[in-house]
């Protein structure tokens, strides 16, 4: 019988090996090397020195470009998160209450999502063009003259025309991780409301979003690391400028290592984007998570 187990155990672990010797290689290994270059002195691509700990003293205490990636990631993040799951909420519950028409308006919400970062990107900063853009249009159509308004070119108001198009982009996700919840929930629940007379607001602020926590959950943690690294829509729309008023920790880490070529530098930067990923994650998984086990349960 102890023989048994004992070959049992073998041939689990045999089994258990590769996939830990890939992990260690696809994860682990570059994780290490990106440590070690982020405390290295690099000329391109060849390390020339080591710096310590300088390149993280550097960016956290010295690089006003990185100060201004950071709180334009982290604006951008605590953006994208209300936007997106407050509009996928909203839609998810116009929707289910759709009598007509219901499965074009999932696709007509979810097709920006299937919608390339580069294309969506492209279309938009066309959009937001002055004298032909959606906003001189919707200038005339209100007798306003907004002809020469580029929402792109103005550092007050570009990280936000490109938080919008991001929150365009995820809604109609957030919307069906919403109705596929929402179509779970019992509906004796909502004609006990009826029956109490709580009115369509009340029963969404007493029965359905808190019975849709678990999903709020994921999709917030979901969303802030996708925010959080975000770089793709920036970069074809406004690559960081004006005047690094879009400038994230991401694109600042694509273009100190590829352009300017300090890759050791880009990597302590990266590495901080990492910490501020993996600690936003604890966070919200200490508020959101009990909250969505009860909801839950």
């Amino acid at each position: 019988m102890i023989a048994a187990g004992r070959r049992e155990r073998a041939l689990d672990l045999a089994l258990v090996l590769p996939v830990i010797a890939l992990l260690a290689i696809v994860l682990f290994y570059p994780l290490v090397y990106g440590l070690d270059l982020s405390v290295d002195r690099t000329e391109g691509f060849e390390v020339v020195g080591s710096v310590g700990l300088a390149h993280y003293a550097r960016a956290l205490l010295g690089d006003a470009v990185f100060q201004q990636g950071l709180v334009n990631t982290l604006v951008f993040t605590v953006a994208g998160v209300v936007l997106q799951t407050g509009l996928g909420l909203v839609l998810a519950v116009l929707v289910a209450e759709t009598r007509r028409g219901r499965t074009l308006f999932r696709i007509a919400f979810v097709l920006p999502f299937v919608l390339a970062p580069v294309a969506a990107g492209t279309v938009w900063k066309f959009m937001y063009a002055p004298f032909f853009g959606i906003v001189p249009s919707i200038g005339r159509a209100l007798g306003l003259d907004l002809s020469g308004f580029a929402p792109l070119a103005d550092p007050g108001t570009a990280l936000w025309a490109i938080v919008l198009v991001f929150a365009w982009r995820f809604a109609g996700f957030s919307m069906v991780v919403y109705l596929a919840a929402m179509q779970s929930i019992p509906r004796e629940y909502y004609e006990q409301g009826e029956l109490d007379g709580i009115g369509r607001l009340a029963r969404l602020r007493r029965i359905t979003w808190p019975l849709l926590w678990p999903q709020t959950f994921a999709l917030t943690l979901l969303t802030s690391i996708a925010t959080l690294r975000v770089f793709d829509l920036i970069w074809i729309m406004t690559a960081g400028g004006p005047g690094h008023a879009t400038e994230t920790v991401a694109t600042y880490v694509y273009t100190t290592a590829f352009r300017s070529l300090d890759v050791g530098y880009g990597q302590a930067m990266a590495t901080i984007l990492m910490v501020l990923i993996v600690a936003l994650a604890v966070v919200e998984y200490r508020l959101l998570n009990p909250r969505a086990e009860a909801a839950a349960g």
